[in-house]
């Protein structure tokens, strides 16, 4: 079942839903709105906040840290954003950007954002390289080995793992203490690592997109297991993982949400009530709904089962 919000006016592109401790989703819009909203889900009331830039800032994501702020990533722009809860006011910050290259190398293309428990701002951006912004110098940290990451999560010790959306892309980490950057690459070759994330017990899960499979990586062993996913065109996009470590994503090509289950590489796949879902991210809550976006249909959701529960 799903449960949805629609945004309230044309033009949000809405790219992802993220719950803060309060329980209030942010949203980023994508489109030329330039803004990010905070949607309460008791009420449906949703609040907007708008951006400094003037010209197009592509807000692909907005997450909130533990103090209460929300950061975000302009993809247009290459600049990290804070909302700051005291001031109701967003604070933005530049990196390195050339008019024109938009996307390419320093051009720009800040997009997925994560905050580590240091305060640490990490961004990811295609064709451009992974950065840590720190707030307290402002000053962005570049890591150019690590070429057009896209996702990019912190596990439990403060490190960031990231994945390359590219021919040859593999999945990595960056050592918090040394800035030292490893690289695994997964079985299937050329596979387009997209999303990652990180289960209960440690394991990295990454969405190959183009390979059509998700992968498993065991950090001690080094090792790979991946699961094909069902269907002519997987295109594995958002990805997941709920209370009881099983693996959510959505197809990008086939318009249906799937469920894995890690113990025995079984897939249920459940239709999306509307055509072109395009899924970016998906972000679970304190209730176990796995929450999402779909911008072409300018809506925020969260989906359970029948049942009202996450799992069966």
């Amino acid at each position: 079942m799903y449960v949805e919000y629609e945004m309230p006016g044309p033009n949000r592109h809405p790219f992802s839903a993220a719950p803060d401790k309060d329980g209030s989703l942010w949203i980023p819009y994508f489109g030329r709105a330039n803004q990010i909203a905070r949607l309460d889900p008791n009420t449906g009331v949703i609040e907007e906040f708008a951006v400094p830039h003037k010209d197009t800032a592509g807000i692909h994501t907005a997450v909130p840290a533990p103090d209460g702020s929300v950061w975000l990533g302009e993809q247009a722009s290459n600049k990290i954003g804070k909302w700051d809860p005291k001031t109701r006011t967003i604070t933005e910050y530049q990196d390195t950007y050339t008019p024109g290259l938009e996307g390419l190398e320093d051009g720009g293309s800040k997009h997925t954002v994560r905050v580590d428990p240091t305060g640490k701002v990490w961004g990811t951006g295609v064709r451009s390289p992974l950065t840590a912004f720190d707030p307290k110098t402002r000053e962005f940290t570049h890591f150019r080995e690590v070429i057009s990451p896209y996702g990019v999560e912190i596990d439990k010790d403060g490190n960031p793992w990231f994945a390359e959306f590219r021919d040859g892309g593999a999945i990595g980490k960056v050592d918090a203490k040394t800035g030292k950057v490893s690289r695994w690459n997964p079985p299937t070759p050329n596979g387009w690592p997209r999303r990652i994330e990180i289960d209960s017990k440690g394991m990295i899960w990454v969405a190959l997109f183009r390979g059509g499979k998700i992968a498993r990586f065991d950090p001690k062993t080094q090792t790979f297991q991946e699961f094909q996913l069902p269907g002519p065109s997987p295109t594995p996009y958002a990805l997941g993982i709920d209370k009881d470590d099983y693996i959510w994503y959505s197809s990008d090509a086939m318009d249906v949400v799937g469920r894995l289950d890690p113990n025995t590489g079984r897939v249920t796949e459940y239709p999306y009530p509307y055509s072109e879902n395009m899924m970016k991210e998906f972000f679970l809550d304190s209730q176990g709904r796995m929450w999402y976006a779909s911008p072409p249909n300018n809506r925020v959701g969260y989906f359970v089962l029948a049942d009202g529960s996450p799992n069966p």
